[in-house]
This record gives structure tokens, C-alpha cells and sequence, in this order.
């Protein structure tokens, strides 16, 4: 299927991009501390998404109770990217942990947050409400949107490229974690059953009050897109404008045909099954799911090259210029394979479509990376330094982030073969009434 293909593509994508960023993160010694924790941890976190990824493709896959190992193993690697979330949203692009105490006991609940939810999943009490589902959305929309608002509507005399480059970076992380849920907005607003009737667990293998916690994170998410987008708009048309509304824009714009295709099918969501119809599929992975897979790692290694937390210098650039172009082969390969699955092609016409298309995108790849390495964009000039306190973290003591994320996924790679041996998902789908849906 598609989305199986894509779902795999998207985690060659993110594993390779997060494991040689995160190789030339440890090279910067130049980051600031917060700086440094966050690009250690953006890193991880799509390290940790390739592998989520790989493994609800292999769920679609599964013929026998495997599907247990492969389901947990995608909810232990969602909860370093839940948690990756939390992480950075405290800590970039203004640290709202302001003294080495409060970084101290800020990192370490959001730590313990992801150890509790997989001792949920251990002792049978995922899929309820003490995992507090959808807290992502709100960490997202309220303090990165609060990032957002505070420096893009900063009075006229403080206004300079710093704070617009801040509400620019504040918007790109929203945008990473709430793009896909801004096509939504219209089945929010016009009350549409294919949202307010969205059930990701399927059937009842969640509780009505998991899924209810769940909706109002994307509720929430789309409150805060809108006020965005309007807020870009406003400002524009005032001469003031920023490449987020170009970012925001596609999300929208695909909301309104969403809405057509969703409510026409009387179906909702981005969950794909045997059931839906050909055209919902499409939709599908066209826009959700190709956010997840391939819009997530752009955006990622946008952020990293703009924002200065790469050091490029003649021994880092092959290595930063590889992955831009493992990124423009990879996601040019996807996308052709999914128009040629709609629109039959001739293998040898799509063959050449494809040479041509990569050989254009590395001779603009060559352009634009050098416009990102020599233009990187700005977050301190001109800024009270109150927003950015300096606090002493040796580097020894960032770069362990990466042994506990290590960690971490073996831990958890042993509670899935332990969930799968001992049909732990399975009894609770019996339990719940929930074995006709999976």
C-alpha cells in the first residue's frame, strides 16, 4: 500500500538526516546552552520518529499477534517525540527555564513524564486519560504561540530582524507539530462529523475521555493556527510581511478542500484502513501523512541550517550538503512513487521525470544552501538579553542527552517483546470490546 511505502520512506528520511545532524551538532561548540540541548534533542527526536514510523508500517503488515510489538514499540518512540516537544518548547528559541535549578527539575519531569507513560503501557493503563493525550498540542499552541505573539506583535521601535526571525522560528516548531491537524480547522468550525467523531484508537479500544482530551489538543492547535495566519495576514497587508505565511498558507488552503472530501465520505481522520474508499486514502496521504513523513524532516533541517545550529566550515559542509540532498532524492523518489500509484505512468517515463527532476533540485539544492549557510538568520542582535540568561552546562553533561536516548530505546524495545510474549494489548483490546477493530 501508499501509505505502508510512505511511512517507510519517511523513516529512512528522518533516521538518516536525525543521526548525521546529530553528528554535526556534538562538532558545534559555539551554541549557546539552550541552543545546544535543543539541537541535541530535535536530532533525537527524529531519530526516535524514523523508527515510529518503520514500525506502524510494519503494524499495517502484520498477519499474527506481532502487531503488539511493533504497536508498542511506535508508542515508546512517540513518547521521546511527546516529550522532545516539551523539551524544546521550555527551552528554544527563548528559554522559559530561566536558572540551571529550573533546568534541572524542568528536563528531569519531562524525563520522568516519558518513563511514566511507558509504565502505563507496562501495568495495562495506556489509552486512558492518566496519559494525558494530546498535551503536545497544548504545549505547541500555548507557549510557542505565546513566543510567537510576544515578539511578532513587539512594538514598532523594538521591532528588528531578531524578533522576526524568533516569531519565524516560534511558528516553524508549531507548524512541525501541528500542520497536520490545521487541515481541520473547517470540521471544527462548521462542526463536522468527520472531526468531533475523530477516534484514533479505533473503536473502543480508547475511552470516550482519552479521546475527548486528545480532540481538544487539536482544538486548541487549530485556535492557535488561526489567530497565526491572521495575524500574518493583517501584518502583511501593514508592510510588514514573513515567509510563516507562506509556510501556514498550503495547510489551510488544503483544509478547505479537506472539508469537501471528508464530509462527502462521511469519514474523519488521517487513520487508514481496508474500509476507506480510494479517494480518502489518497487524500490522505497526500497531506497528513506526507506531513508526518516528509514535511517534518524539511522543516527540521530548515531550522537546524538557518538557525545557525550547525557550524558549517569546510570540514562539516560535505557532510550538511549531503543530507540536503538525501533530502531532495529521498522526498522527490516518494512523491513521484505516489503520483505514479494514482496516475499510471510508464516506468521508463517515470524513470526520466525522475532524473530530471532530482538533477534540477541538486542544482537548486547548490543555490539554496548556500543562501541558508551565508544568510543564517538571528535571534539575539538587537534583544534584551533578560530573554536569554546565561547559565554555564558543560558540554560533557549536553552530549549524554544522546546515551539516555540510547537508552531509552532499548528499554523499550524490551517492553515491546515483553507486551508481545505476554499478549498484554491483546487482552486489553478484549477487555475493552475493542478485538473487532484491530
Amino acid at each position: 500500500m501508499e501509505e505502508d511505502n510512505l511511512l517507510f520512506i519517511g523513516a529512512i528520511l528522518s533516521i538518516a538526516l536525525g543521526g548525521l545532524s546529530l553528528r554535526l551538532v556534538r562538532r558545534n561548540q559555539t551554541l549557546a546552552w539552550n541552543e545546544a540541548i535543543a539541537a541535541h534533542i530535535l536530532c533525537l527526536m527524529f531519530i526516535t520518529k524514523g523508527i515510529q514510523n518503520a514500525a506502524t508500517g510494519y503494524v499495517n503488515q502484520s498477519t499474527g499477534t506481532e502487531w503488539q510489538f511493533w504497536v508498542e514499540l511506535g508508542f515508546s518512540m512517540d513518547y521521546v517525540f511527546s516529550s522532545s516537544v516539551l523539551a524544546i518548547s521550555l527551552l528554544y528559541p527563548v528559554p522559559l527555564l530561566r536558572n540551571i535549578k529550573q533546568v534541572k527539575i524542568g528536563l528531569s519531569l519531562v524525563a520522568g513524564f516519558t518513563l511514566y507513560r511507558l509504565t502505563l503501557d507496562i501495568v495495562g493503563l495506556n489509552f486512558t486519560a492518566l496519559g494525558l493525550p494530546g498535551i503536545i498540542y497544548y504545549a505547541a499552541a500555548i507557549i510557542w504561540g505565546s513566543v510567537y505573539f510576544k515578539f511578532r506583535l513587539i512594538s514598532s521601535e523594538k521591532r528588528n530582524d531578531s524578533t522576526r526571525n524568533i516569531s519565524l522560528l516560534a511558528g516553524l516548531f508549531t507548524t512541525l507539530v501541528l500542520g497536520h491537524v490545521w487541515m481541520w480547522w473547517p470540521g471544527l468550525l462548521l462542526q463536522a462529523e468527520y472531526f468531533f467523531y475523530f477516534d484514533l484508537g479505533g473503536g473502543n479500544f480508547t475511552s470516550t475521555l482519552w479521546d475527548y482530551m486528545w480532540m481538544s489538543g487539536y482544538s486548541i492547535g487549530i485556535a492557535a493556527g488561526l489567530a497565526m495566519i491572521c495575524t500574518e495576514v493583517y501584518l502583511t497587508i501593514n508592510g510588514d510581511s514573513n515567509k510563516l505565511l507562506y509556510i501556514l498558507l498550503p495547510y489551510f488552503i488544503l483544509g478547505i478542500v479537506g472539508f469537501s472530501v471528508y464530509t462527502a465520505y462521511d469519514d474523519a481522520g488521517f487513520v487508514i484502513n481496508s474500509q476507506k474508499t480510494d479517494i480518502l486514502q489518497i487524500w490522505s496521504v497526500f497531506t497528513t501523512n506526507l506531513h508526518f513523513t516528509i514535511a517534518r524532516p524539511i522543516i527540521a533541517m530548515y531550522i537546524l541550517l538557518k538557525f545557525g545550529l550547525f557550524d558549517i566550515n569546510e570540514e562539516t559542509k560535505p557532510m550538511a550538503k549531503m543530507m540536503s540532498i538525501i533530502l531532495i532524492v529521498v522526498a522527490t523518489s516518494a512523491i513521484l512513487e505516489l503520483v505514479q500509484a494514482v496516475i499510471p505512468i510508464n516506468q521508463m517515463i517515470s524513470a526520466a521525470l525522475l532524473g530530471i527532476i532530482i538533477a534540477f533540485g541538486i542544482g537548486w539544492e547548490e543555490k539554496s544552501f548556500n543562501n541558508l549557510v551565508s544568510n543564517q538568520a538571528p535571534i539575539r542582535d538587537g534583544i534584551d538579553k533578560k530573554w536569554f540568561p546565561e547559565i554555564s552546562i558543560p558540554r560533557k553533561y549536553i552530549n549524554r542527552i544522546d546515551l539516555a536516548c540510547l537508552v531509552y530505546c532499548l528499554i523499550s524495545l524490551l517492553v515491546a517483546f515483553v507486551i508481545w510474549e505476554m499478549d498484554i494489548l491483546l487482552q486489553i483490546a478484549i477487555e475493552r470490546g475493542a478485538q473487532n477493530d484491530l
